[in-house]
């Protein structure tokens, strides 16, 4: 082998590397933002639930808001915010309390707010319990 050959099989083995690592790098980044799932109960006037998710940081010290729905469906954007708490660990889980802030009637969900590593969330929504 002469020297220019072996010159060219390092440049295409440094290459077909570089394209390597590149596609890797591609297949973390498009794993994305993890899917997360609230969940809400309702009880004397006040309202609690679990946040689950894949990931750790998913659950652990996330923003959990709790939201009166003015319409038919969940819209954190327009809806009117009444609560927030942040998911704790607690035993085999993360929870969240808004303990009991005084709500009457309406329709009620909770919200995890997105964050880089994590997609936002809506629990299914409940009237109050009085």
């Amino acid at each position: 082998m002469t020297r220019k050959t072996s010159i060219r099989t390092l440049i295409a083995a440094l290459a077909i590397s570089a394209l390597a690592l590149a596609a890797l790098a591609g297949t973390a980044s498009a794993a994305g933002p993890a899917p997360t799932k609230v969940l809400i109960q309702a009880e004397s006037g006040g309202f609690f639930g679990s946040v689950k998710s894949p990931k750790l940081v998913c659950k652990s010290e996330r923003t959990i808001v709790l939201y009166k729905q003015l319409g038919s469906k969940p819209r954190p954007a327009t809806d009117q915010q009444v609560g927030m708490d942040t998911a704790q660990a607690n035993g085999n889980g993360y929870e969240w309390d808004m303990g009991n802030p005084g709500l009457h009637s309406g329709r009620y969900y909770a919200h995890a707010v997105r964050t880089p590593q994590c997609l936002a969330a809506n629990s299914v929504t409940l009237r109050a319990q009085e």
